[in-house]
C-alpha cells in the first residue's frame, strides 16, 4: 500500500490475459459498489 501511495502505481499480479481481464472487472466493480476511488488497468509487458 505504502509503494502506491508514495509511487502512484503498483503490480498486483501476473495473469494470462483472460485471467487478467477478469480480475480487472471484478476489482473495478467492488471499487465502485463501495464507493472507492480505485483505478485498476490491465498491462501488457
Amino acid at each position: 500500500m505504502l509503494k502506491v501511495h508514495m509511487d502512484g502505481a503498483g503490480i498486483c499480479g501476473v495473469y494470462p490475459n483472460d485471467v487478467a481481464t477478469t480480475k480487472v472487472e471484478q476489482v473495478v466493480a467492488f471499487a465502485r459498489q463501495h464507493q472507492h476511488p480505485l483505478r485498476c488497468v490491465m498491462e501488457e509487458t
